[in-house]
């Protein structure tokens, strides 16, 4: 994985896949930094994870982050630095 903007701006977003349409739509859950919002995604029950996308942004680069990938954002020993904590 490339570097993270772990301040950066991010929002967290629930997909809904339409099955009588190949749309999808997403609903706006959270807006923050992208570390806030990993900890709002770890805060939420397994069941409440699924269908998330974590969307974070700049002024030239987007990244998307599927619940998996969330979760290995979480683990990273940058993500446990933020708050403190040792990896």
């Amino acid at each position: 994985m490339p570097d993270i903007q772990w301040d950066g701006e991010a929002s967290l977003m629930r997909v809904t896949n339409f099955q009588t349409s190949s749309e999808n739509r997403e609903e706006l859950l959270a807006r923050g930094t992208l570390n806030e919002l990993i900890g709002v995604f770890l805060e939420m029950a397994p069941l409440e994870q699924k269908g998330l996308l974590l969307r974070a942004a700049g002024p030239d680069w987007v990244q998307e982050f599927d619940s998996q990938t969330i979760r290995d954002l979480a683990a990273r020993a940058e993500y446990a630095g933020l708050y403190g904590e040792k990896a």
